[in-house]
């Protein structure tokens, strides 16, 4: 399980996958000597994989947005279209 001391890595929503966290509490355990050597290691991975998750929460917003813009499109189009027919067939009578 996760100490307590990880709770502020999530406190800004954001997740980090759990290996790496169990990763950072056993290098946590270990004597100051390899701590030293690894914790650096293990902090970059933890700060790639937030800049990881923040690239992704704005391309998963960037592509709703898109959807929106094609469906407000299509609709558009549509509506284009039928008042084209109208027209047509309002000056052929």
């Amino acid at each position: 399980m996760i100490g307590s001391r990880d709770s502020g890595l999530r406190s800004c929503g954001e997740c980090f996958p759990e290996e790496l966290l169990i990763l950072q509490e056993r290098i946590r355990s270990q004597p100051a000597a390899v701590r030293a050597e690894l914790e650096p290691l293990v902090e970059e991975a933890l700060e790639d994989a937030r800049f990881r998750g923040r690239v992704l929460l704005i391309a998963r917003e960037a592509l709703g947005r898109f959807r929106l813009e094609l469906k407000m499109l299509a609709f558009d189009l549509e509506a284009t279209k039928r008042e084209g027919l109208r027209r047509c067939h309002g000056e052929g009578e």
